[in-house]
């Protein structure tokens, strides 16, 4: 899975956090977090420096400081409109997490982010009309990619829930 939007849902005015299969049948997973939490995935997307830690990184510190490693992120299900995540350490050792955190820590440390299958055939949209347009593909980096970006930012302010809904 990558980040391919962080918006802000105008029907909930909550951001949406839009994750996207890299392979297969490439679909959109749409998860709405709350406002600290896409502000923490964002400031991860772009690489932000501040001058004090945040949360996720300090965890990740002392992550680092036991010696050990983050090797995924996993979400694992969907349960009553709840999306869960797992972080998945060297040795196999999971911690649970909420999707939010997960993908922020994920972003810190540029760890791959998958979905179970289950979670991805009940939550995910093959297609969202408009969204193909709005994506550009993260390995053809062309000109017009801050054109492409402005258009689904565009879609993302005149999405709402339905516009996601699988059925």
């Amino acid at each position: 899975m990558r980040v391919v939007a962080l918006g802000r849902d105008p029907m909930a005015v909550q951001p949406v956090l839009l994750l996207q299969e890299t392979g297969g049948r490439r679909r959109v997973l749409p998860v709405w977090v709350g406002v600290p939490e896409a502000t923490a995935i964002e400031l991860a997307r772009r690489h932000v420096e501040l001058p004090r830690p945040q949360t996720h990184q300090l965890l990740l510190q002392i992550v680092e400081a036991f010696d050990r490693r983050l090797d995924l992120v996993r979400i694992t299900m969907l349960r009553d409109s709840v999306f869960h995540a797992e972080l998945v350490f060297d040795a196999e050792t999971r911690v649970s997490a909420r999707v939010s955190d997960a993908v922020a820590v994920a972003l810190h440390v540029d760890v791959p982010i998958e979905a179970e299958d289950a979670v991805l055939d009940e939550a995910a949209v093959a297609e969202v009309a408009g969204l193909a347009e709005a994506l550009a593909d993260e390995d053809e980096e062309a000109p017009e990619e801050s054109e492409e970006v402005e258009r689904f930012r565009r879609f993302l302010d005149s999405a709402s829930p339905e516009d996601f809904d699988p059925s």
